[in-house]
Formats: C-alpha cells, structure tokens, sequence
C-alpha cells in the first residue's frame, strides 16, 4: 500500500473516531430527545465506519476481503428510532438555541466528510478502497439529509407539520381515490 493511500485511510479512520467523540458530546448536550436519539444513532453508524477503514488498514493486500454490509443503515435506524418513541415525539418540546446549533455544526461535520471521502474516491488507485470511499460518502449525505430535516423541524416545527400533515391527506386521497 502506497504511503498516500495509508495517509487517506489512517486519516479516514481519525475522522471517524473524532465523528463518535462529537456525536457522544452532542449526545450530552442536546435536550430534544428525538437530537439525543438521532446523535446516538449517528455514533453507532460512526463506529460501524471506524470498523470498515481499521479492516481497510489491517488487509490492504487481500484481494477477496469479505464485505460487511451493514446491519442497519441510517434512514432504517431513524425510522424504528421515530416508531420506538411514538408518543414521546408527539409531545411539544422546544428547540433551544444548544440543540440548533447542534445540528449546525453536525452538518458542517457531514459537510466536510462527503467533501473528503469524494475526493478520497477519485485519488484512490484501489477499487475496494474507492467503493469503501464511496459508500461513506454516500452515508455522509444521508446524516447530512437528516440533519437537514431535522434543522427544519425545530426552527419551523409549525410549517414541518403542516407540510407532513398535507402529504399523508394527499397520499390518503390518492389512496381513496384509487379505491373509488
């Protein structure tokens, strides 16, 4: 393995490392319980990433390494995270400025993270390393795509709802409709 391609992997994997560092911390500040559950979730997946690049780094020769797919990807996570909290995610909680800034900076984080692994997938002279590169930066766009509507759920709450509440009528009336 060429010392550039170490360098990108060792640097990857650190970034993965801090990433489990800042979404424990934010973890502790956050106060909406749907943040703290989200910012747990994105820890586990930051483990999960950590686990892909050490494997990277430990068998750079291996041609036929085994492929780990992931359990659970980030969408599936949220999504029994929002069924497991049911009622509780029903509850009025406002947003204070901690939690907003929170996931600012969370996607700032996501932000710079599909910046790199992209880049890291066009320098990288390997293809297992590059469908790894990819795949991170695929699970970077989609914590950064949470992050988003979870950015617009707390400064626009009021607005989040209506627009939810104004799908499931149009999709309950494209489901009449059908039925008529």
């Amino acid at each position: 393995m060429s010392d550039t391609a170490k360098d990108i992997k060792s640097i990857a994997l650190q970034m993965e490392m801090d990433g489990i560092q800042f979404y424990n911390d934010l973890v502790s500040r956050t106060l909406h319980p749907m943040g703290k559950m989200m910012f747990k979730s994105f820890v586990e997946d930051e483990k999960l990433h950590a686990k892909r690049l050490r494997a990277l780094l430990s068998a750079p020769n291996e041609k036929s390494q085994k492929k780990e797919k992931c359990p659970v990807n980030p969408r599936e996570r949220l999504i029994t995270i929002f069924q497991e909290m049911g009622e509780e995610l029903k509850k009025k909680v406002n947003a204070n400025t901690n939690d907003i800034e929170a996931v600012t900076l969370a996607m700032e984080l996501e932000k710079k993270g599909i910046e790199f692994y992209e880049r890291a997938t066009r320098e990288s002279g390997e293809s297992r390393d590059s469908e790894t590169y990819r795949f991170l930066a695929g699970e970077e766009r989609v914590h950064f795509t949470i992050l988003k509507n979870t950015l617009d759920f707390l400064e626009k709450t009021e607005l989040w709802e209506a627009e939810s509440e104004g799908r499931i009528y149009d999709l309950w009336m494209s489901t009449v409709n059908k039925k008529a």
